[in-house]
């Protein structure tokens, strides 16, 4: 039985250690529990709870390692997003910002909202008259209280008013950098997921090219031995053969850095990727580079951000005009007391009151000047960096279409070069064999079979990011994204 009650109860208490703990305790339950269930149903389960980790501070590397053990298993590219998404923290920060700027719109509302208010006072008083002539009045000590209610609310105040609005723009501002963040994320995960795939493939392929070159190697050397192959071919095979076992060296070196990127994004270490469908269909609705452009116009998350920050230097303006306009507030006030001026005896009364109250400034010494040329200096900022951000988003998206066209297009060009580097590779092979080639032949055919194949995958992973940054700078939902991707990637 999982710990949910437990959590419910730390977080309706506050206790934010014992959070802690029962979340951590689930997770060791879960593996605890399901050790006959199939090992891709475990991993599933498993991986939902690493955002509810990630999100009350849990490293997931402080889990010992047989409950890591449990996740042993190849990790999708969905699985991958969504693990990321509790563990980034930019995205933890947009969503705090989102929270800040709805709190401060909130204080910012209650300012135009009636304000009530009690007061209360009780004391104890005593009373001594000095002077000849008031000498002869008696001392007195005796208790006092007042209380009563007070009722303000504002009838005209377009400063408050307008910074309401402000706060308002700066919260849309906020969401927006949210969804930003969240795509960003997305292009983040993925590029660093297909990485790791790119850099293992060629780590294989040429692992798989040094064992053909090192069979080479020991034929050339029995041909030699023989005196059917003179010495500066078995050269050539060897010294190819010592170079590719360099290059080897540096994939793994770059598998591994690649590796490392993607850790820093899920925060954990224990999992292998699912492989990639050797052909996998992606398809756009942009038509041309120009609707790209219009679409990111419309959606793009960056130019709604920058927008909102338009609006809100805006309001800026309102508000400081505002403050060069009168403030109206009704007031009604409600009192009892026993006690009068300076708290001396007076017989119990029931005092209440209506009025308006107006303040009207007329000298600031110049601040109000100072503050309103700073408002204007924003609002002509915010205008600058809103169009540059049209420029940018109008580039990205006509790149981003640009970019998916010619990835397809090298995407068929690469495949026909690897029919053609395997062909090359066969004939090669039976022409030393019928004495009508050299055996450095052989290898470059080799050579540039690898060649074409690292091509290839290069050119579908080229493909596939540019179909995604197509469709993010045209404003798609990068959570409804990651799973169409994932499936397309994956197959079903």
């Amino acid at each position: 039985m999982l710990t949910i009650p437990r959590i419910n109860l730390a977080l309706v208490v506050g206790d934010y250690g014992a959070l802690r703990r029962s979340v951590l305790n689930m997770f060791r339950e879960l593996r605890r529990n399901s050790q006959s269930e199939p090992q891709a149903q475990k991993q599933q389960r498993a991986l939902l709870l690493l955002p509810l980790l990630a999100a009350v501070g849990i490293n997931c590397n402080s889990i010992r390692a047989e409950d890591a053990a449990s996740m042993e298993s190849a990790l999708s590219l969905l699985d991958a997003y969504e693990v990321a998404r509790g563990y980034d923290t930019d995205i933890a920060v947009a969503r705090f910002s989102v929270d800040i700027a709805a709190a401060n719109r909130d204080v910012a509302s209650g300012k135009n909202l009636p304000q009530v208010s009690l007061f209360g006072e009780w004391s104890e008083n005593k009373v001594n008259y000095e002077g000849s002539t008031l000498g002869r009045f008696p001392s007195q000590q005796y208790s006092g209280e007042r209380y009563g209610l007070q009722l303000r609310t504002p009838v005209f105040n377009w400063r408050d008013f307008s910074e309401y609005q402000r706060q308002k723009a700066l919260v849309g501002q906020s969401t927006q950098e949210l969804a930003i963040a969240e795509t960003e994320l997305l292009s983040r995960v993925v590029e660093a997921y297909l990485t790791v795939l790119l850099t293992e493939e060629v780590v294989s392929q040429f692992e798989s090219e040094l064992s053909a070159l090192e069979q080479q190697l020991k034929e050339a050397n029995a041909l030699y031995a023989k005196s059917l192959l003179p010495v500066t071919e078995v050269l050539e095979t060897q010294t190819r053969t010592d170079a590719l076992r360099a290059d080897v060296l540096n994939a793994r070196g770059q598998a591994a850095i690649a590796f490392e990127q993607l850790f820093k994004l899920v925060g954990f270490r224990n999992f292998s990727l699912r492989s990639i469908t050797n052909r996998f269909a992606l398809l756009s609705s942009v038509q041309d580079g120009e609707s790209a452009a219009n679409l990111a116009m419309e959606f793009d998350p960056s130019i709604g951000a920058a927008k909102e920050a338009l609006l809100a230097a805006r309001k800026s303006i309102d508000r400081e005009k505002g403050a060069w306009l009168p403030e109206v507030d009704f007031v009604y006030n409600a009192q009892y007391s026993d006690v009068g001026f300076d708290n001396l005896t007076s017989p119990p009364r029931n005092t209440s009151s209506l009025s308006l109250s107006l303040r009207y400034p007329l000298f600031e010494g110049g601040a109000g000047k100072a503050r309103l040329r700073g408002a204007w200096a924003e609002f002509y900022s915010a205008q600058q960096r809103l169009e540059g951000t049209k420029r940018e988003a109008s580039g990205r998206a006509r790149a981003a279409w640009v970019n998916l066209e010619s990835a397809s297009e090298r995407v068929l060009a690469a495949r026909q070069a690897v029919s053609t580097a395997a062909t090359n590779l066969d004939a090669s092979r039976k022409a030393v064999q019928a004495g009508t080639a050299r055996v450095t032949d052989v290898l470059l055919a080799l050579a540039q079979k690898t060649r074409s194949q690292r091509d290839l995958n290069e050119a579908r992973f080229q493909r596939a990011m540019s179909w995604l940054e197509l469709e993010l700078a045209t404003g798609a939902d990068p959570v409804a994204l990651a799973p169409k991707l994932s499936k397309a990637l994956h197959g079903p």
